[in-house]
């Protein structure tokens, strides 16, 4: 199945992390019991979040006036309205489907994370937190913003090196929020989140 075409494709950066996470997304839900597995989990939910991924991505890149659209871990939450149209639950609760969605995220997130970094290779950046320093993302925080946080955190700019070497402010910014977000599912910081906006801190 194909998924949807936009418009500016060749605008497009997806990170291979990006996408390894939204088919571990789909890998977890095949192995949950909380979703009726006689029902099954299709190929089709792949591909509606990775659709849902990138249109969230693209209004940011529109919004700020950027030059290219790359998907970032905070993004993800917006996988929750694909997610659950396209699931069955062994049993109905409300609310339990987005519940659900955001767990299988932080699984997926937990799981690629440690296939890229050892967290003790990263202690540079815990310790520039414990110092007092905060880092502020979210999915409507323009990318621009993102190389003052590899600036203000030691260690930050040697992990991101080793996701990428390419410097486009778009592409740090996926990058930043991955590191962040798996130090911080790995219980190596503390995240206060405010609707799309997240603040990382120790």
């Amino acid at each position: 199945q194909e998924r949807t075409k936009f418009p500016d494709e060749d605008k497009l950066v997806i990170p291979d992390y990006m996408k390894e996470i939204l088919a571990e997304i789909t890998a977890q839900a095949r192995q949950s019991s909380e979703i009726n597995q006689r029902s099954g989990v299709s190929v089709r939910v792949s591909i509606s979040n990775f659709e849902t991924l990138l249109g969230n991505a693209l209004r940011r890149s529109i919004r700020n006036r950027e030059e290219w659209t790359c998907p970032r871990v905070s993004d993800l939450s917006f996988i929750v309205a694909s997610f659950a149209g396209k699931i069955e639950l062994e049993t109905f609760e409300e609310g339990r489907e987005t519940r659900l969605t955001e767990d299988l995220t932080r699984r997926a997130v937990l799981r690629i994370f440690g296939g890229y970094f050892e967290v003790d290779d990263l202690d540079a950046v815990v310790t520039s937190f414990d110092l007092g320093n905060r880092a502020e993302t979210g999915s409507d925080k323009a990318a621009a913003d993102y190389p003052d946080i590899v600036k203000n955190i030691d260690g930050l700019a040697r992990a991101v090196r080793k996701l990428t070497k390419d410097k486009r402010p778009e592409v740090m910014a996926s990058a930043v929020e991955f590191i962040l977000e798996g130090l911080h599912l790995s219980r190596k910081l503390n995240c206060d989140r405010s609707g799309e906006a997240a603040v990382y801190k120790r």
